[in-house]
């Protein structure tokens, strides 16, 4: 007697792989070509947990040689250089999403319908969920309470699989540090409406990634270095307002159309491509007693300041690892309800030389911004 192969399995196995293709291929950072597997990204994706066990994955980063070298026909053996070599791990966590349907009566459509809707939903929301994580970790919030300028909080996964490296409070309290920067000269503290974000405050935080010790590599595009910077759709209307940022655009020549993490982008300014995003971090004025390290710790603000971040190389880590509960499709109420799920297991954070306590490719800008909704 021949076995038949399970045809709900095999769908669920589909499924479940057309969800992540279409997720991955989504992700902000994936689909502007900052996302990948070598070094020269934004976020580099590690997939060895996808091919075997363990519960974090190990990031190695090193730095630039600096030796002289030897002339002419001088003696190279016993004048080797060592290469100074660092590692970040990152641990990992399961995130599970679902979404269940009222019933037959109320959907009145085939059963591919729904799977399709459920699955639009679920891609959403996962998309969602690693973009965020990405900026969470990126700009150092530690802080669960955070809130979009619409007053909904967005931070309440900050902590999930790693918590982030955030600015140390007497670097944001000073205003200034090896990679920091902060519009108000007297620290962040000291921020006001009309501290905003500049040209000249994005060739700053370029010059600390580039002077940095141990140095910000860019990222190689086309035979050329830059760095890109994240800022705030707020921050992105400041600048574009600003009439050294518009003069420069409209004489800037026609670059890299090509490339995607061009194309994405708001301009470009003194080798730095400039990216807005929703998911750069906001910090309410009014929400008193709240900086971005947590509610009751770090710098509070006595105007509402909106968080940028200049990358490198390797400045986000993010692992995957094998997920054996893709998509699952479960039914409730005697068949009439239906419900699909999906999980991520990986992690995301934050790249460092730990033992310098330094970030390794992310210099952080903080600004205001105008005020455009009341």
């Amino acid at each position: 007697m021949a076995n038949t192969v399970s045809v709900d399995a095999l769908r669920q196995e589909v499924w479940g792989k057309d969800l992540y293709r279409d997720v991955l291929s989504d992700i902000y950072f994936q689909a502007n070509g900052m996302m990948g597997t070598d070094i020269n990204n934004i976020v580099q994706h590690k997939n060895e947990l996808s091919k075997e066990a363990g519960d974090v994955a190990t990031f190695g980063i090193s730095v630039r040689m600096t030796g002289n070298g030897v002339d002419g026909d001088s003696e190279l053996e016993g004048q080797e250089e060592a290469i100074n070599t660092y590692s970040e791990q990152i641990a990992i966590d399961q995130k599970r999403f679902a979404v269940r349907l009222t019933g037959k009566l109320d959907e009145q459509k085939a059963a591919y319908n729904m799977r399709t809707d459920a699955k639009d939903k679920l891609k959403q929301r996962l998309v969602e969920f690693h973009e965020r994580q990405v900026f969470l970790k990126m700009q150092g919030i530690v802080n669960p309470t955070l809130t979009d300028i619409a007053a909904v909080t967005v931070s309440a996964a900050c902590a999930w699989s790693n918590t982030p490296d955030y600015v140390a409070d007497a670097v944001d309290a000073a205003g200034s540090g090896s990679r920091y920067v902060c519009a108000a000269s007297g620290g962040l503290d000291a921020i006001a409406v009309t501290d905003l974000i500049t040209p000249q405050l994005i060739s700053k935080a370029k010059l600390l990634a580039t002077v940095a010790n141990p140095q910000i590599q860019p990222l190689r595009i086309g035979g050329k270095d830059y760095y890109v910077l994240f800022i705030h759709p707020y921050q992105a209307y400041d600048l574009h307002q600003n009439a050294t940022w518009s003069q420069a655009m409209r004489e800037a020549e026609v670059r890299g159309k090509e490339n995607p993490i061009f194309t994405g982008a708001d301009g470009v300014w003194d080798g730095v491509i400039v990216h807005s995003h929703p998911y750069c971090s906001f910090l309410d004025a009014s929400a008193q007693a709240t900086g971005f390290r947590s509610a009751s710790a770090g710098t509070v603000v006595l105007a509402d300041t909106f968080r940028a971040s200049l990358c490198g190389q390797q400045a986000i880590g993010m692992v995957q690892c094998k997920n054996d509960n893709k998509w699952v499709e479960k039914t409730f109420d005697y068949g009439n309800k239906v419900g699909f799920a999906t999980s991520f297991i990986g992690g995301y954070q934050k790249i460092q030389f730990s033992t310098l306590a330094l970030d390794y490719a992310v210099v952080t800008l903080d600004t205001s911004a105008s005020t455009i909704v009341a």
